[in-house]
């Protein structure tokens, strides 16, 4: 049997009403099945998505597998695991959710192959409608990009400039063998997990290629767990969490050495400003003792933070970043949280 082209893992947690879409999208997809190899992570769902999975298996032997976990372990983790199972030349990451455009994995595949890219990166558009409501319409009216990253400076100079990159994983196909290659892994046992695995990617692949095409449709599921997980006080400081282990991965394999104002971008933003932009902006703020263990933690890191130029050049960070090294204790601390309830409403979006 010859290998297969793409792996496309997909983990799934009580998703029976949805899980039928996104596989018919797969069905469809004019790479073929027998191209495919489809990892469907059951993750001790109660509903009847186990059911689904495995008469989708048994349809399609030779192109989909099944794994039954026997305990809720969250999506970073089933996604680790399914990592083991992947035999094909790339890998791409679907929730179950979504779906893709019937001829996008064709166009990924083969642009990757064409230039022997580590990532493809392609661009996904938000919707409340079901796929034969959906507008088919691909393009953003931008070209496509290749780049070439052969030193830090250029690195830098790629994400300072026009950069589409996002911190999820379900708009790219990754090379297999640079995946396992830097042993890139999600974090585990807590939501927004996928900065674990995407930034330490960013920071080392050479080849990347920009396919500036709406191929994948992100449905906007009021009752996905990921939703409610958003707005749940237990999954506050998750983002946090993720951002620690991503700092630890950066500095252990180099990267934070190698590409030290980057990674200082990164992990500033992400770690200290969305956080709390995050927590605030869904009614979930942080307390006095876990906002200044964070400020300790910046400036126990990056004590010169503000001498990054990337950082201070941009005006949308200007007023988080004062907040940063303030003293704060009970007698300021309302006044603090103030602060950032004005600076969440310039992030209607998030961050």
């Amino acid at each position: 049997m010859s290998q297969k082209k793409i792996s496309v893992i997909i983990p799934c947690y009580n998703v029976s009403m949805f899980v039928d879409r996104c596989m018919e999208s797969l069905e469809k997809q004019t790479i073929g099945m027998d191209s495919l190899e489809i990892i469907l992570i059951n993750d001790c769902s109660k509903d009847a998505t186990l059911g689904k999975l495995l008469l989708w298996e048994m349809k399609y032997p030779e192109s989909i597998v099944v794994i039954p976990l026997e305990e809720n372990i969250m999506q970073g983790a089933a996604r680790n695991i399914a990592r083991e199972y992947c035999t094909a030349e790339y890998i791409a990451y679907l929730d179950a959710d979504d779906w893709i455009l019937p001829n996008a994995f064709e166009k990924i595949y083969r642009v990757a192959r064409q230039n022997n890219a580590d990532i493809v990166n392609y661009l996904s558009k938000k919707t409340y409608v079901e796929p034969e409501e959906d507008d088919p319409s691909t393009k953003s009216g931008k070209p496509d990009r290749f780049v070439e990253i052969h030193n830090a400076q250029e690195r830098l100079d790629f994400f300072m400039g026009d950069c589409p990159l996002l911190r999820g994983c379900w708009d790219k196909l990754f090379r297999r063998d640079f995946v396992e290659e830097h042993d890139l892994k999600f974090a585990e046992g807590v939501f927004d997990e996928e900065s674990l695995f995407t930034t330490p990617a960013y920071m080392h692949f050479k080849r990347i290629y920009l396919l500036n095409e709406y191929l994948h449709r992100y449905y906007q599921n009021p009752i996905s767990s990921t939703y409610n997980l958003m707005r749940d006080m237990k999954r506050r400081d998750d983002n946090a969490k993720t951002w620690l282990a991503t700092y630890k991965v950066m500095k252990a394999d180099g990267s934070l050495d190698e590409n030290h104002e980057l990674a200082e971008w990164f992990f500033i933003i992400n770690y200290f400003i969305r956080s709390l932009v995050f927590a605030t902006g869904r009614g979930i703020p942080y307390d006095l003792a876990a906002v200044q263990e964070m400020q300790r933690n910046v400036l126990d890191f990056f004590p010169d933070f503000k001498q990054n130029k990337s950082l201070s050049a941009r005006e949308l960070y200007k007023e988080p970043l004062k907040l940063i090294d303030i003293p704060i204790d009970e007698s300021n601390f309302a006044e603090y949280n103030a602060a950032w309830e004005e600076i969440v409403k310039t992030y209607p979006n998030g961050i």
